[in-house]
C-alpha cells in the first residue's frame, strides 16, 4: 500500500491536482472576506438599515435616521430587518434573472445615479475669488438686468360691437370728470367697468403690462412723462383706458455689491457644471464609439 501511494504521488497528474487544490484553498483563505458576501449572503448592519429607512421615508438625513433606528423596539427593528431582507432578496433574484436588462426605466435611473455621482468631483473646483465674480458679472451683466416697473390705476371702457366710437367717447367724457374732481388713485373703482385683469398695478413689470394690455399700450405708458395726472383715452386689446400713473422705474442692472450673493451662486454653479462635464468627458474617453450612421 505504501509503495502504491509513493508511485501514485510521483504521477504528474496527481501532483498537478494537489498543487491546484492548494492554490485554490490558499486563495479562498486570503479572500475569505469577499467570499463571505456571495449572492446568497445578506448582511444586515446599522448603516444599511439607516440607509434603508431614509430611502423608504424619502428623507435623507443620516443623523435623524440613526436616532429613529435606535428608538425602535425589538419588534419594530425585526420588522424593519424583515422588510430589508425581503427587498434585498427580490432585488438579487431580479438581477439574477436579468430583469434589469433592456428596461428603459432602470436604464434612466442608472444614468441619473451616475450623473449624480459625477457631482462628487465638485470639490475639485478652484476657490472662487472676488476677481472671478467680477469677471463673471461683467460678462453676464444683461442676465441680471431688472425689468422696468410701473405703478398705476386705470378706468376701463370696453369696445362695443356696432358702435366703435362709443367707448372712446365715454372715456373722453369721464376723463374730464376725473381731472376736474381730482379723483385719487384709490377712488378709480367708482368709474368705468370691470377689467379682465386688475384695476390697480403696483410695481408691475413691463412684461406683465404687455401681457395684460398689449405691446402698444405698454409702450405708451412707459414712454410718458405724464405722472400723477389722469391721461387717455389709451387703447388696449380690449378697449379704452384712462390711466393715473404714480411711478415709473426704468430698467437697470444692479451693481455687483448689491447682488454678490446671486453672482456667487451662479459662479459656483458654472464651476460645478464645468467640473462635472470634465468628469463625464473622462468617462467617455474610456469608450470607443462606432457610429454606423457616419458617411463612409
Amino acid at each position: 500500500m505504501r509503495i502504491y501511494l509513493q508511485r501514485l504521488g510521483r504521477e504528474p497528474l496527481i501532483q498537478f491536482l494537489v498543487v491546484g487544490l492548494f492554490v485554490f484553498f490558499l486563495e479562498r483563505w486570503i479572500n475569505a472576506e469577499n467570499y463571505a458576501y456571495d449572492q446568497y449572503t445578506i448582511v444586515v448592519d446599522e448603516q444599511l438599515l439607516s440607509q434603508f429607512m431614509q430611502q423608504r421615508a424619502k428623507r435623507f438625513n443620516a443623523q435623524e435616521a440613526r436616532n429613529a433606528l435606535s428608538a425602535l423596539s425589538d419588534q419594530q427593528r425585526q420588522l424593519l430587518v424583515d422588510d430589508f431582507v425581503q427587498n434585498e432578496v427580490l432585488f438579487r433574484e431580479a438581477v439574477s434573472l436579468d430583469l434589469d436588462r433592456d428596461d428603459p426605466i432602470i436604464r434612466r435611473r442608472l444614468i441619473q445615479k451616475m450623473d449624480y455621482l459625477a457631482q462628487g468631483f465638485y470639490d475639485r473646483a478652484e476657490p472662487i475669488l472676488r476677481a472671478d465674480m467680477q469677471a463673471y458679472y461683467t460678462e453676464n451683466m444683461e442676465y441680471y438686468r431688472e425689468p422696468a416697473t410701473i405703478t398705476f390705476t386705470h378706468v376701463f371702457f370696453p369696445h362695443e360691437k356696432g358702435t366703435p366710437n362709443a367707448a372712446f367717447e365715454k372715456a373722453a367724457i369721464t376723463l374730464r370728470t376725473l381731472r376736474d374732481d381730482n379723483v385719487e388713485f384709490d377712488k378709480s373703482g367708482l368709474y368705468g367697468q370691470r377689467f379682465l385683469y386688475n384695476r390697480n398695478y403696483v410695481n408691475r413689470s413691463d412684461a406683465e403690462i404687455e401681457s395684460h394690455f398689449g405691446a402698444d399700450f405698454k409702450q405708451r405708458l412707459f414712454d410718458t412723462d405724464n405722472i400723477s395726472q389722469w391721461q387717455g383715452p389709451i387703447e388696449s386689446l380690449y378697449g379704452w383706458h384712462l390711466v393715473l400713473i404714480s411711478n415709473i422705474n426704468p430698467t437697470f442692472i444692479p451693481k455687483l455689491e448689491d447682488i454678490s450673493d446671486r453672482v456667487l451662486v451662479d459662479v459656483q454653479r458654472q464651476r460645478q457644471l464645468q467640473v462635472k462635464r470634465e468628469a463625464i468627458a473622462n468617462l467617455k474617453g474610456k469608450y470607443r464609439v462606432i457610429n454606423s450612421l457616419d458617411p463612409q
